[in-house]
């Protein structure tokens, strides 16, 4: 079966549910996922059934959001219903379910007119998605489970209902205990070994991976805070239903990366029988220069791949590039004068041709009117529009950026019009941007300013290596990847033989 990379959001919020908390209105958000995404769900807050007492009668203000949820449902439904054009653009129905014992769970429907429900516990949670074909998906799992933490409870997680696990999103990383990404913008508290995906893989828990956002600012897709690509069939809500439900699924931080992983010719998420020929085939395709991939097997490296250990950068234009163009940063906010910059962009190219481009639009600061978004693209220019300030920004970056993959030769000019925030004109050519990076400034100090990264090559932004590893036991494997930006990828496992039980846990891997 043919398949390619869909790229998505299944977790995120807006106003529509804990108004005191998430912002932003339905239309918005999903005018916004429409902009950027292949597809997306919308996962409301809506019911939490052992919710504590909160200082403050904080524990109100969540009712209130739960019980406006459940007044818009109809509504969300609708909106949903109308913004799914197979083809075009796949969305689908869903909800957030809130749980102190069992942890939280993303409730997602394959068809419209889904049925709303507050289940008081997670069997009947389960019992409940099992007879309507719904999918259930763990998030913030690597909190320590019950009050206050909230994070995983795996016995409580039943694969026939949740084939995936969200091992990333805007609270941090839970791939394991000991790697980047750490869990602090929250108040549930700190990551722990026990509720990490590598603890849980270890237990033999067959869980395919993901990412989302779970962005609060009604941005899906919001950039540095978690995309799940999807390899499908086609851009059909069945088929990307269909590869959800069979784990061929990556995980990505920011940029999406593709990583492509096979063994014995079978993609992520398989469950192959037991066979001691064991043939790994990893293709890697990124949007910076890749620093390292490595393939696991329960959960310990057994392979490391540097690009730059491989790399011919003799002719660095005999295969296209990668131009990131960022901008934004801007005044100090100690200095008393935050403002909001808006950008509009033009990039052109002569003697050469822009082939793709990826957005890299972050959720704050929070705006209604304002957006972040690609006006027109084709093999000559591309244009955009974007905001940006220091205050209200996510993860304390001050930009936006747009990555453009472009095929030319050394003296092939890469030409960048301001409209605004200040009208200024540059121009590169490939040959001086290979050499260094350009910055510059839209006015006198203090003012915002752009950077147009040193291109990246296509030896250093792909990777393609293959790999025999012969054994007899039941193992499983997957692949994680890391750009020198520190962004990342993994893969969903593919695993072999019958479950062996408890594995050594490999946190540290």
């Amino acid at each position: 079966m043919a398949v390619q990379p869909y790229w998505g959001d299944l977790h995120n919020h807006n106003s529509v549910g804990l108004f005191h908390y998430s912002k932003g209105s339905l239309e918005r958000t999903i005018e916004i996922a429409r902009s950027h995404l292949d597809f997306f769900a919308f996962t409301g807050h809506s019911y939490w059934h052992d919710m504590p007492e909160m200082p403050n009668d904080g524990h109100l203000r969540w009712q209130e959001g739960f019980d406006y949820h459940t007044e818009m449902w109809p509504n969300v439904q609708e909106a949903i219903a109308a913004a799914n054009r197979d083809g075009e653009f796949v969305a689908f129905p869903g909800y957030e379910w809130h749980s102190a014992e069992f942890g939280d769970r993303s409730v997602l429907f394959p068809e419209d007119n889904s049925e709303l429900l507050h289940a008081e516990h997670i069997d009947e949670l389960t019992e409940f998605a099992r007879k309507r074909g719904a999918m259930l998906i763990p998030h913030h799992v690597g909190y320590r489970s019950g009050l206050p933490g909230r994070g995983a409870n795996w016995d409580s997680i039943d694969e026939s209902v949740s084939p995936l696990l969200e091992i990333f999103s805007e609270h941090g990383g839970a791939e394991r205990d000991r790697g980047p990404w750490p869990y602090v913008r929250h108040t549930n508290g700190p990551r722990t070994t026990r509720n990490t995906w590598q603890h849980a893989l270890a237990m033999g828990k067959r869980l395919g991976c993901m990412c989302s956002t779970d962005d609060h600012f009604g941005y899906p897709g919001a950039y540095g805070e978690g995309l799940t690509g999807v390899y499908a069939s086609e851009h059909t809500r069945a088929a990307i239903w269909e590869a959800l439900w069979a784990r061929r699924t990556i995980g990505v931080t920011g940029d999406r990366i593709e990583l492509a992983f096979t063994l014995n010719g079978e993609p992520v998420g398989s469950e192959l029988p037991p066979t001691s020929w064991r043939h790994i085939e990893v293709e890697v395709s990124g949007w910076d220069d890749v620093a390292m991939v490595e393939v696991l097997r329960n959960n310990r490296v057994i392979h490391r791949y540097f690009p730059e250990d491989h790399a011919d950068l003799d002719a660095p234009f005999n295969a296209p590039v990668k131009c990131r163009v960022e901008f934004g940063w801007g005044p100090w906010t100690a200095l008393g004068i935050p403002r909001v910059a808006d950008w509009e962009m033009l990039l052109r190219v002569d003697g050469g041709t822009m082939r793709r481009y990826m957005p890299c639009f972050q959720s704050g600061p929070m705006d209604e009117e304002r957006r972040n978004r690609v006006l027109e693209f084709d093999e000559e220019h591309c244009r955009w529009e974007s905001y940006t300030s220091r205050e209200g920004c996510f993860a304390e970056t001050p930009t936006n950026a747009v990555v453009f993959e472009i095929e030319g030769g050394p003296d092939t000019t890469v030409m960048l019009d301001l409209e605004s925030p200040a009208r200024r004109s540059w121009s590169w050519t490939l040959a001086e941007l290979m050499e260094s990076s350009a910055v510059q400034f839209t006015g006198d100090y203090p003012c915002e300013s752009l950077l147009v990264h040193r291109l990246v090559p296509q030896a250093m932004s792909t990777a393609l290596f293959a790999l025999d590893d012969d054994r007899d036991t039941a193992d499983f494997y997957y692949v994680r990847v890391t750009q020198t930006n520190g962004h990342m990828a993994w893969s969903s496992p593919i695993w072999l033989g019958r479950p062996r039980g408890r594995l050594p846990h490999g946190g540290g891997a």
